[in-house]
C-alpha cells in the first residue's frame, strides 16, 4: 500500500509539472498549450544527449534543456498562439496540438524511436519510507512539483507581473485598456514555461526515459488533473495531480492496468457533474 502510494505522488507531481506550465500561460494567455508535453519530453532528450552521451554535469543539462525550452515557448507563442489569440473558438487547441506534433517529429527524425536512457538526477538509489519504497529521483521530482506550484502560485497572487496576468486571464480587452502589455505578457509567459517544461525534462527523465510517444500520454492526464483542479489554480493543481496519481497508482497496484483510465474518467465526471468548475475552480459571475 505505501509503495503504491509512493508511486502515485511520484506519478502526480510529474502531471504537476507539466499542469504548472499549461496553467502558467492560461493565467497570463488565457490559451491552452498542448505542446507543454513535448516541451518536457525534448528535455528529456536533450538530458540523454548532454548527460548520458556527452558526460556533462547536471548543472549545465538542466541550463541546456530550459534555454532550449524558452526558445520553444517563445517560437511557439509566434506561430501557434499570436495569429489566433483573441478570435475566440479556442483556436490554440488545434495549433499547439500541432507545435506537440512537430516537436515529436523533430525528436523521431534526431533521436529515433528507441527509449534512450536518462543519468539519475539525484540517485537512482531506493529508500524506504513507511513502509514503502520510492527512488531518491521520485522524492526530488515530488519535492520540486511541489515547489514549483507553490512558487507560481505565489507569483500570481503577490507580484504586480502575476497580478497583470490575472487581470488579463479575466477579461483581456479591459486589461490592455489598462495599461498591460499583453504582448509582453505572453511572450514572457510561454518563455517562462517552455524553460519550466525543459528544466523538468531531465528530472522527469528519470521516471519515463527519453521517449517519443511520452507526451502523448502526459498531457491526456495532465489536462485531466487541471480540470478536476480547477483551470487556472495552482492549489488546484497540486491537490488534483497527488489525488489524481494516487488514484491512478492505486487502481493498477489492485484491479490492473486495464482500469486506471476508466476510474481516472470517472472521477472527472463526477467532479464535473459536482462542481463543473473544478475541485478549487471559481466562476465569475457578471451584470449585463
Amino acid at each position: 500500500m505505501a509503495t503504491a502510494l509512493l508511486t502515485g505522488l511520484v506519478l502526480g507531481s510529474i502531471y504537476i509539472l507539466v499542469g504548472s506550465g499549461i496553467n502558467l500561460v492560461r493565467i497570463a494567455t488565457g490559451a491552452f498549450n498542448f505542446a507543454q508535453a513535448a516541451v518536457v519530453m525534448v528535455g528529456a532528450f536533450i538530458a540523454y544527449e548532454f548527460g548520458v552521451e556527452r558526460g556533462h554535469s547536471t548543472l549545465i543539462v538542466i541550463l541546456v534543456a530550459a534555454a532550449v525550452g524558452a526558445v520553444i515557448g517563445v517560437v511557439t507563442e509566434f506561430v501557434a498562439i499570436r495569429p489566433v489569440a483573441g478570435k475566440g473558438l479556442h483556436g490554440e487547441l488545434v495549433t499547439t496540438v500541432g507545435a506537440s506534433t512537430i516537436l515529436t517529429g523533430l525528436v523521431v527524425v534526431i533521436w529515433g524511436t528507441e527509449v534512450r536512457p536518462v543519468a539519475p538526477f539525484v540517485s537512482d538509489d531506493v529508500v524506504s519510507i513507511a513502509g514503502g519504497r520510492v527512488t531518491v529521483d521520485g522524492l526530488v521530482i515530488i519535492g520540486v512539483a511541489i515547489a514549483t506550484c507553490l512558487g507560481l502560485w505565489a507569483w500570481s497572487r503577490l507580484t504586480m507581473t502575476g497580478l497583470a496576468a490575472l487581470a488579463l486571464s479575466e477579461d483581456r480587452d479591459a486589461a490592455t485598456l489598462r495599461g498591460v502589455n499583453v504582448r509582453y505578457l505572453s511572450i514572457l509567459a510561454m518563455a517562462a514555461a517552455g524553460a519550466i517544461g525543459g528544466a523538468a525534462g531531465p528530472i522527469i527523465g528519470t521516471q519515463t526515459l527519453a521517449v517519443s510517444t511520452v507526451a502523448a500520454v502526459v498531457i491526456l492526464k495532465s489536462f485531466l488533473v487541471l480540470i478536476v483542479g480547477g483551470m487556472g489554480s495552482f492549489p488546484g493543481l497540486l491537490v488534483g495531480g497527488l489525488a489524481i496519481g494516487s488514484i491512478e497508482a492505486g487502481t493498477v497496484r489492485y484491479l490492473g492496468s486495464e482500469y486506471s483510465t476508466f476510474m481516472l474518467f470517472a472521477l472527472l465526471l463526477v467532479v464535473l457533474m459536482v462542481r463543473p468548475q473544478g475541485i478549487f475552480g471559481q466562476t465569475h459571475e457578471r451584470t449585463v
